[in-house]
């Protein structure tokens, strides 16, 4: 794993201060590659790399790498690259390392950009062919590595991430409206959007290819691809669901380092960790635990004993409350653009310490997304049986008796009471406005609450962000379409990048097997039904790996890799919060009406509603804030 950046002038870069910008970006992405840093320029482009040594540790893996032609800085993994270099020698390239990134350069010499189908990996890179003067960025299916840009006429830079490329092209920055609104509701910002106006996310399965023709950006990969055999027998699915998975475990365990596997108490990395162990793969396995929380944040015990049940060796993580909070501003720092999933922190400090014992690690990440793991899933089938109740059933009688609910996180039946709330919120609406509604955390009237007339509404939203991602799937099957909802803006935009700068701010890789594009398109191909029926989710998943696991495995309600934010949002991080809502700071950025969020933190003190989600967001928010100005929005 690695941190890349550059810059490219059609015309001629002519900057005589490249060689810093360089260094900055090279400073920037230090974190995401410890081993190994370079920078490589010609009159037009320049490139910077941090390299995380993974395979071929010795100097011949050096990047920026050049050959056949070509330059390039990559970033990712490649798991078959031994057998591409096969293919490629019997074609008559030779090589002078084991490494993947050597693979890559002949790779695109030979097949030029059809090399991106037969890659099976994860990754982003940048190749430059000074011959042609063109420049081509892609990135994986499913955007597990990121990459940003900015293009202006004859320049394009990019990186990593948003703070390495402002190095690189020295540009200022404002905020973008219609990414702020996304992040308030959804707390992430999806693809293509970033919070900084003019700077793009290449979305997951594109390639971007900058020339003096212009610059052109198509997608290479789709994985709801039309010509894909559908599953009819639940047997066969299983089958070669299982078959596929063993394949993507395998695949994941080329390294030249140690190699580990995260290990919760829930099912996906459960099954992750039966399938190395039935591999005799002999990794450790890591969970972190936090003393003093409640049952419901401490998934140790279970952990515990799947690693017992499979002999693996195994290692506990403690981490104190003292230390939740200090990690805090490092988490921050991690992150180039707001992002306001809670579950980065507890992500960050595994990472950190996993990162002592192992610099590769296998997590059972996308499981959820692909096989229908939410509560979200579980409601799309009584969301369509309430929809066939009289409306004045609905409209009249039940839905305006569940105002009277109580809400809060402080009980069981409050919990229950809320979730119920949030069902009859969205159950009425159609497809794409329910699984919207589901995804968000405010609503749209919520938003325009929040905001002051000069963030105005977008004409794009996450109801038609989902509308067009569920269209483009072409699909009747209302699970199916939920999900590729899921894996085209939920994975990109959420899952994904907290994997990615939590491990990586520590220089670990973390690999993803139920993300490998054979199974998710094994997944795609089967009906709804196989992963989601009578209230069970991932149910293809239960039934498929039953024989390797405990059945309490299975059993165990699904737990989120969640912290007590609501707890520590009031306590632990009161002073975080205060500085968040402070009426005169709000009032002088212009952007929010400050007596909405001093509502929203009134009402969690007082545990009449939960607002966590969206006072956790502000403070995310104003963390960038604190990191990069008073930035202006966008006109």
């Amino acid at each position: 794993m690695c941190g890349i950046a550059g810059f490219v002038d059609l015309i001629g870069i002519g900057a005589a201060d490249m060689p810093g910008r360089l260094q900055r970006a090279v400073e920037r992405l230090a974190p995401r590659g410890p081993d190994d840093r370079g920078t490589w320029s010609d009159d037009r482009c320049s490139f910077a790399h941090t390299r995380l040594s993974i395979i071929d540790l010795s100097a011949a893996g050096h990047q920026p790498m050049s050959g056949h032609g070509l330059v390039i800085t990559y970033n990712g993994e490649i798991y078959n690259f031994a057998e591409l270099r096969r293919e490629l020698a019997d074609l008559g390239y030779t090589f002078v390392s084991r490494s993947d990134t050597e693979v890559l350069l002949a790779g695109w010499k030979a097949w030029g950009p059809a090399l991106l189908d037969r890659l099976v990996g994860m990754f982003a890179f940048a190749l430059w062919d000074a011959e042609r003067g063109t420049l081509n960025l892609a990135r994986d299916r499913f955007g597990k590595k990121p990459l940003v840009f900015r293009h202006d006429g004859s320049r394009l830079a990019f990186a990593s991430d948003i703070v390495a490329l402002r190095h690189m092209d020295d540009g200022e920055i404002a905020i973008d409206p219609t990414a702020l609104r996304m992040l308030f509701a959804l707390r992430y910002i999806p693809e293509p959007w970033t919070i900084a106006a003019g700077i793009q996310k290449l979305p997951a399965g594109h390639l971007a290819t900058f020339s003096p023709d212009g610059l052109s950006i198509r997608r290479w990969y789709d994985p709801c691809g039309p010509t894909r055999q559908r599953y009819t027998d639940e047997g066969a699915a299983s089958d070669d669901l299982r078959t596929r998975f063993d394949a993507a475990v395998r695949d994941r365990l080329v390294a030249d380092v140690p190699v580990g596997a995260f290990l919760s108490g829930g099912i996906d990395s459960a099954i992750v960790a039966a399938s190395l162990a039935r591999q005799g793969a002999g990794v450790r396995t890591f969970t972190v635990g936090f003393p003093g929380a409640s049952a419901y944040y401490e998934e140790r015990p279970q952990a515990r004993a799947v690693a017992r049940h499979l002999g693996l060796q195994h290692t506990e993580i403690e981490v104190g409350p003292g230390e939740t909070a200090a990690a805090l501003d490092a988490v921050f720092d991690a992150c180039d653009e707001p992002f306001a999933d809670s579950s980065a922190i507890p992500t960050f400090l595994l990472a950190r310490e996993t990162r002592r014992h192992v610099t590769v690690a296998l997590s059972g990440d996308g499981a959820d997304e692909v096989f229908g793991g939410y509560r979200k899933h579980l409601g799309e089938a009584p969301a369509e049986r309430y929809q066939r109740l009289p409306q004045w059933l609905r409209t009249g009688v039940i839905e305006p008796l569940a105002v009277f609910l109580p809400e809060g996180k402080d009980g069981v039946w409050q919990e229950r009471a809320r979730r119920i709330r949030r069902f009859l919120d969205h159950a009425g609406k159609e497809p794409a406005a329910r699984h919207a509604g589901w995804m968000c955390n405010l609503a749209m009237r919520e938003l325009d609450a929040l905001f002051t007339p000069a963030v105005s509404p977008a004409a794009t939203d996450v109801v038609s962000l989902v509308a067009t991602v569920e269209e483009q799937a072409g699909t009747s099957d209302a699970v199916n379409a939920m999900l590729s909802a899921d894996i085209a803006l939920v994975l990109p935009g959420d899952m994904l990048v907290k994997v990615d700068r939590m491990s990586m701010a520590h220089g670990l890789e973390v690999r993803c097997p139920f993300l490998d594009h054979r199974v998710v398109e094994c997944a795609e191909a089967m009906p709804g039904r196989f992963k989601l029926q009578g209230g069970l989710g991932k149910r293809i998943l239960r039934s498929t790996f039953a024989d390797r696991l405990p059945e309490e495995v299975f059993s165990r309600p699904k737990k989120g890799f969640e912290v007590p934010i609501a707890r520590w949002l009031t306590n632990d991080l009161r002073d975080h919060t205060r500085r968040a809502i402070d009426r005169d700071r709000l009032v002088r950025q212009g952007l929010f009406r400050p007596e909405v969020p001093a509502h929203w933190f009134a009402d969690l003190e007082a545990g009449r509603r939960d607002t966590s989600w969206a006072l956790w967001t502000l403070v995310a928010f104003q963390a960038w804030i604190d990191r990069n100005g008073d930035v202006p929005l966008a006109s």
